[in-house]
């Protein structure tokens, strides 16, 4: 039987000690110790570099030049973080409202009101922000739509006031048409031209303003073209001159159509009242646009809104993000829309005025705009009515809140009393008759 001889040719398989197993597994166990070391070093390094940037942001090293009371500035030192919360980067174009001086009585429920949101000016009311919104003609003379925007933050409610532009307000102005459309250039010649409309709407109305938007028609123009048009069904056709029509239905309008649209004043029967009527259509339209926009295509426009300067605010950067939160949850049923109670007067001084109702505009601001105040009294406002109570005429704007979905569903001021007979072109040119061909004067002018 044949043995097997072994082989002279050594293996190059080495045999697997424990020793080396141990060893191999230590080695390893090194390098993941390593990597975790230098893990733990980097977060460490980042987290420290954090506490250090957030010390730093906090740390009040930045001086700001503020006023007090009397008119006299005192240097405050805030935190970078706080200046550049607190800038107000398009405030140059109007200006700064001087501080609200004035004592505000509030109600039992004011006392347990907390909105959670750190507003950098400390609203004038804790739980509401009131904001003033102008816009101009085009020599920025005259203030052709006026509306009042009152948040209410705790209720998540939003409740807009629209003043007509031909609101009586004597004590506020030296035009002799006493128009409160005027106040911005002929007002009180000592305050700035937005302190004097500010302080006009606020005194006549008794509701604190927090801050001011104001805008001209051009600009109008630019941010409609911007936003690529306002889906928009118009309830009835609108003559703005004999060469400038919109045809009642549904259309995209352009910038010029809109301007056009919100501006338009003698085509209507009802005069400026016609005008605050479409005002709240587009209103509603360019509210469902927005809420219809993403957030990335939203965002690119304000941008741009920001970069062009189309406004003037003396809002702060943190209070507009909170507001543009605010406002993108809403739901157009969230939103009521107002117009101040009065009634037409055709000829105070040879010019047609509105006469405001002292007592049902009293009657609306406190259902409405005084969430966590008490009460007004009926002799709390300074308001001069041309048509004094036991003479007034007719009710029918006594009464006008809709919300913007109601408004957006063909809603207008008035229309439960009575129904309002739409203009035609006939009508148009019967006051082209009576007034001559349009002049800018005869509707923007003193």
């Amino acid at each position: 039987m044949a043995k097997h001889k072994k082989s002279g040719k050594k293996s190059n398989v080495k045999p697997t000690s424990k020793s080396s197993e141990k060893g191999n597994r230590k080695k390893n166990k090194n390098k993941s110790s390593t990597l975790q070391e230098k893990i733990i070093i980097a977060v460490s390094i980042i987290v420290g570099i954090i506490i250090i940037a957030v010390m730093v942001l906090n740390i009040p090293i930045i001086a700001v030049n503020k006023a007090n009371n009397d008119g006299s500035t005192y240097t405050e030192y805030v935190s970078i973080l706080k200046w550049v919360k607190s800038r107000q980067p398009l405030v140059e174009k109007e200006g700064v409202l001087s501080k609200d001086t004035n004592s505000y009585e509030l109600n039992s429920k004011a006392e347990e009101v907390d909105d959670k949101r750190d507003f950098t000016n400390d609203q004038i009311i804790e739980g509401q922000f009131t904001v003033l919104c102008l816009g101009f003609d085009e020599s920025r003379s005259n203030s052709d739509v006026m509306m009042l925007f009152h948040f209410d933050i705790v209720n998540d409610k939003i409740n807009i006031l629209q003043i007509p532009r031909d609101s009586f307000v004597p004590d506020f102005t030296s035009s002799e048409n006493g128009k409160i459309n005027s106040v911005y250039t002929l007002g009180d010649e000592s305050l700035i031209p937005i302190q004097r409309t500010v302080d006009a709407v606020r005194d006549t109305f008794g509701i604190p303003i927090d801050r001011y938007i104001t805008t001209g028609c051009d600009d109008i123009v630019d941010m409609v073209d911007l936003i690529g048009g306002i889906p928009i069904n118009l309830p009835e056709d609108v003559y703005y001159s004999y060469d400038k029509i919109l045809y009642a239905g549904e259309q995209v309008l352009n910038g010029e159509q809109a301007e056009l649209f919100v501006r338009a004043r003698k085509g209507y029967i009802e005069g400026d009242i016609g005008r605050v009527k479409a005002q709240r259509i587009f209103l509603a339209a360019a509210m469902e646009k927005a809420l219809d926009m993403g957030t990335v295509e939203l965002t690119k426009f304000l941008t741009e809104v920001y970069n062009k300067g189309y406004i003037g605010t003396d809002l702060t950067l943190q209070e507009m993000s909170i507001l543009a939160d605010f406002g993108g949850k809403m739901d157009l049923d969230d939103v009521t829309v107002h117009m101040v109670p009065g009634e037409g007067v055709d000829d105070y001084n040879g010019y047609s005025v509105w006469s405001i109702h002292k007592d049902a505009t009293v009657d609306l601001l406190n259902e409405y705009f005084r969430p966590y105040q008490p009460d007004l009294s009926y002799d709390a406002l300074p308001i001069t009515e041309i048509v004094e109570s036991d003479y007034q005429t007719t009710d029918i704007y006594d009464d006008t809140q809709d919300t913007l979905q109601e408004i957006a569903d063909g809603a207008k001021p008035g229309e439960s009393k009575k129904a309002t007979e739409p203009a035609t072109e006939e009508t148009y040119y019967s006051q082209d008759e009576e007034y001559g061909y349009y002049n800018e004067e005869d509707d923007y002018g003193y």
